[in-house]
């Protein structure tokens, strides 16, 4: 990796916003976490690797996305503020999600209720619903991605510029479940019959349109029993 692509930290970019600290790298990017200096708000700022900034393709398609992450509005899911371009490369900033990453709440060997865990599948299967709905192609998932808080969670934007594969549902939803089937609390009221659910997600071979919207139904009855057994 080029040297140039880092900041010294902390770091002002763009007149507005105090980068504190690397969140995660890919080849093309860094993820940084930073705040907006007037409002007091904290931000993810993604910024293109200055050497994938000199190409033009790599510059259309983050642009492409932080252009399609903007025009998908969702109550759970993190905005896009701006794009700027700045010291010789482009970032976007988004909203940073309240609450802890649930790789974080894993690793620190937390559980969490098994309704909740229950909720969030249901928000990851409307999320590929719509998804597939628009033709709007996403990241994979990623527990990094997904912020718990108050017994509620917000996701980092997984949209991205392309066309939507027939299997993105499926690998998003398999790979939710494989990684968040250790995550409800045993001793939660029918976290068995949950962790079923989810490795059987987590099989799934079929790239069927209807299949997020029956593990949606599943889940959805699920969840109204597990109201009425609190």
């Amino acid at each position: 990796m080029d040297a140039t692509d880092y900041y010294d930290l902390p770091m002002l970019v763009g007149e507005h916003y105090m980068l504190a600290s690397i969140l995660r790298e890919t080849s093309d990017t860094i993820l940084y976490r930073g705040t907006q200096r007037e409002l007091r708000r904290e931000v993810v700022v993604e910024a293109l690797r200055k050497s994938a900034a000199k190409d033009p393709r790599q510059v259309r398609l983050f642009l492409d996305s932080a252009k399609a992450q903007a025009g998908f509005v969702d109550a759970r899911v993190s905005r896009v503020l701006e794009a700027m371009h700045v010291n010789d490369t482009w970032m976007v900033v988004r909203e940073n999600p309240p609450g802890d990453p649930l790789d974080m709440t894993l690793n620190d060997g937390k559980r969490l209720p098994a309704l909740d865990v229950c909720r969030l599948m249901i928000l990851l299967c409307k999320l590929c619903l719509r998804l597939d709905a628009e033709h709007i192609a996403s990241s994979r998932f990623l527990l990094e991605d997904i912020f718990y808080y108050a017994h509620d969670f917000c996701i980092m934007n997984p949209v991205r510029a392309g066309e939507r594969a027939a299997s993105s549902s499926r690998l998003y939803l398999t790979s939710a479940a494989r990684e968040i089937v250790s995550l409800p609390d045993a001793e939660s009221p029918l976290s068995s019959t949950l962790t079923a659910i989810l490795r059987r997600m987590s099989n799934q071979r079929d790239d069927s349109p209807l299949t997020p919207a029956l593990y949606l139904a599943e889940l959805s009855r699920l969840y109204t029993l597990m109201i009425g057994a609190k």
